[in-house]
């Protein structure tokens, strides 16, 4: 099975992600807590990393990160190896603790890091474990609104506020919205599983790492070598305006049938967006498939789809929530 691809580079921003193996807890208790932040805090003495944004659930965290000078998998590595030898001596256990590697997404500046930071520090919520957000100890929130002891200082709070202006009232009343959303990971929203941005950026990044190596060796790296995909946001406001006076469920089928046609989520990423089965996706693929094939007026409508996707490009025309 190939590795993920890893883009690294000076002034690098990423969402990071690591999970316990089969969802077992990472953190049995507040030391096993303070102790990976302390790990966390060092690197950001260093000038190694900037953390933005933080938030440590039961069976795995989530970091909005900087790198200065690129070199993510050194010091992510550094960090969970630490972080395990540790946790097995203070627990007596031996043993993998993490699954796998770190998941990691490169992310645009600007406008992405106000995205998954709401999906970050909204995770308490969506687990039920704690509301409102800022009650939630263990994320660093409150450094960005207030609202009682911080867990650490080091967090820098001023690329993400920039985008409300410094407002963090305007940024509070942002999270809080997110609140009644469906959560979409910022992992399945990213193309190739790689890159979170606007088809600009992602462009840049399909160059840097043009020729790294076989595309077609490395399925991230081929999805990327096939060009950007419209965001399943996009995919979804283009279905409703080209069949508005469809009914709820034909344009429920013609939106999964979109998706897989058009968008860069895989089947099970548009099942679980859905809260469908798996079979269900590529039944109302082959069902719309075969539709059209006798129905002139829905071959030209998925034409329509198909040219306002393109025209559009993944990112733009995106509402800025």
């Amino acid at each position: 099975m190939s590795r993920a691809v890893r883009v690294e580079h000076a002034g690098a921003w990423y969402h990071v992600m690591a999970r316990g193996v089969a969802r077992m807890p990472t953190f049995l208790d507040d030391e096993d807590r303070r102790a990976f932040l302390r790990k966390l805090g060092r690197l950001m003495d260093r000038g190694a990393l900037e953390i933005h944004s933080f938030c440590l659930m039961p069976n795995h965290y989530h970091l909005l990160v900087r790198t200065p000078r690129g070199e993510l998998a050194r010091w992510m590595r550094h960090v969970n190896g630490e972080y395990v030898r540790g946790f097995n001596y203070r627990h007596r256990r031996v043993g993998h603790l993490w699954q796998g590697r770190y998941k990691a997404i490169l992310v645009e500046d600007g406008r992405y890091l106000k995205e998954c930071s709401r999906y970050i520090y909204l995770n308490p919520n969506r687990a039920k474990i704690t509301r409102p957000a800022e009650r939630y100890f263990w994320s660093s929130y409150r450094n960005y609104v207030g609202g009682g002891p911080r867990a650490v200082a080091w967090v820098e709070t001023r690329a993400v506020l920039r985008e409300f202006e410094g407002d963090r009232k305007a940024y509070r009343a942002y999270v809080e919205a997110g609140k009644g959303e469906r959560p979409v990971s910022r992992f399945e929203g990213a193309v190739a599983g790689l890159v979170l941005g606007s088809e600009e950026f992602v462009v840049r990044v399909r160059r840097m790492l043009s020729g790294r190596q076989d595309p077609g060796e490395t399925p991230s790296l081929r999805i990327l070598a096939r060009g950007a995909r419209p965001a399943p946001e996009a995919v979804e406001r283009v279905v409703e305006k080209v069949f508005a006076d469809a009914g709820p469920a034909r344009k429920g089928r013609l939106t999964l049938w979109a998706q897989r046609a058009h968008s860069g989520l895989r089947p099970v990423e548009i099942a679980r967006r859905y809260s469908r089965r798996h079979s269900s996706v590529a039944m109302a693929h082959r069902e719309v498939e075969e539709e059209s094939r006798t129905d002139p007026d829905l071959r030209r409508r998925l034409a329509e789809v198909a040219h306002a996707l393109a025209q559009n490009g993944p990112d733009r025309g995106r509402k800025n929530d």
